[in-house]
């Protein structure tokens, strides 16, 4: 009997996916777990697996469309392709709600692009409706776009760049206009409005405060040069010896390193330390997670976080190294900032931004000397912590960076 797979609940509040690829086709005889298809959900690019063995019947749902949490995802048929009726997903699959079983007849396939001399194009083209449609106002033939999104896919940027710019220009049907001129709606991708939803929850639920200061890093870079030149085959960055040093203060200051019981009555302080990392990526700011960050050496950190932001930056991240943060660094320094106020990621009680280090006369041994400075800033939720302790937390974090050997004391 032929089962319908619907798409599961993969957690997280995810209530929709776009199909991003077809790892199978119709007619395709897949074994249990086999990947089935990538989808994009508003945190990550995952792979569906098949829950059985068999044969796909149909495929309801074309690449580049949206599907709801509940809906059929494929129908999967016995190993001979024999459908045989069609059974329900059972109650134990993961599927938020039942929908009414019905027939889907199966989209056409795309049809392969001509090339100049005939042949079909080796590629799919890979776009969301939003984009296709855009395509279609302006002219532009997709199959010739260069894709810039992860995984080939043709973003709306790449429409406008390939559109002609020697032709009158043609305004896209959600261009409108109000009393001063032309504007254009534009949608909010999944991800953006997942983090708009986060920054509005942490604003109105927490108090949050920020503390700033800088701190003198001249001979953690020297340490850090003397380090790199040691190991050849890492590239040491400055964020794994802040992590550390975010690590070694929070064994100090626990109130840090915990989260609100639901209550308010209650902190909740984790004895183990999951920093998350904010990190910035063509779709939008997503925080990976690097587990166990007091047990792993700064070679191990440097090897884990170059893997998790390459992941990050293609949203092919497992969804649980995005969960189970207890403290997050934020590097805008990395951009070229030099002091902001981070907002908290909830259940967090706090979060470290890094701006961007910079020379600069400081009084150095009794003189001024020109040294190299870090800024820092220490936004924490006042409901939890006062001014002072999380100064103090902020000091001990400092005060590992601007002394290696005491850092070195913690590793």
């Amino acid at each position: 009997m032929a089962l319908e797979f619907r798409f599961p609940d993969v957690g997280e509040g995810i209530a929709q996916g776009e199909i991003v690829r077809w790892l199978v086709a119709q007619g395709d005889w897949v074994k249990a777990d086999q990947p089935l298809v990538e989808v994009e959900t508003d945190k990550a690019v995952v792979e569906i697996p098949a829950p059985r063995t068999g044969t796909i019947l149909r495929l309801p749902v074309a690449a580049g469309e949206t599907i709801q949490v509940g809906e059929i995802l494929a129908v999967i048929g016995e190993a001979d392709g024999s459908e045989a009726g069609v059974a329900p997903q059972p109650e134990a699959a993961s599927v938020v709600g039942r929908l009414d079983a019905k027939t889907m007849n199966l989209p056409p396939e795309p049809v392969a692009a001509e090339s100049e001399n005939g042949a079909a194009a080796d590629r799919r083209v890979l776009a969301i409706p939003s984009v296709r449609k855009l395509a279609r106002d302006l002219g532009v033939d997709l199959s010739r776009v260069s894709p810039s999104g992860p995984r080939g896919r043709i973003r709306r940027e790449d429409v406008l760049r390939a559109a002609p710019q020697d032709a009158e220009p043609v305004h896209p049907a959600d261009t409108q206009r109000d009393a001063h001129g032309a504007f254009e709606l534009q949608p909010l991708t999944a991800l953006r409005r997942t983090i708009a939803k986060a920054m509005v929850e942490a604003a109105t639920t927490a108090v949050p405060i920020t503390t700033i200061d800088e701190v003198d890093i001249s001979e953690l870079l020297d340490w850090r040069a003397r380090s790199n030149a040691a190991a050849s085959d890492v590239h040491l960055t400055l964020l794994p010896f802040i992590m550390k040093a975010v690590v070694a203060a929070l064994q100090q200051h626990p109130a840090l390193n915990a989260s609100l019981a639901e209550d308010q009555q209650h902190l909740i302080l984790k004895r183990y330390y999951h920093l998350g990392i904010a990190t910035d990526t063509p779709e939008g700011l997503i925080v990976p997670v690097v587990k166990d960050v007091d047990r792993k050496s700064l070679l191990t950190l440097a090897t884990e976080l170059q893997h998790l932001v390459e992941l990050t930056n293609t949203r092919r991240i497992p969804l649980t190294d995005l969960r189970g943060g207890t403290f997050t660094i934020s590097n805008y320094g990395a951009v070229g900032g030099i002091f902001a106020t981070p907002m908290l990621h909830l259940p967090q009680v706090a979060i470290l931004g890094v701006g961007r280090f910079m020379q600069k006369p400081v009084a150095y041994e009794g003189a001024v000397a020109l040294r190299t400075v870090l800024p820092l800033s220490l936004t924490f939720d006042h409901r939890v912590l006062d001014g002072a302790a999380a100064q103090r937390f902020l000091n001990a974090v400092m005060a590992y960076l601007a002394d290696p050997t005491r850092l070195l004391l913690t590793l």
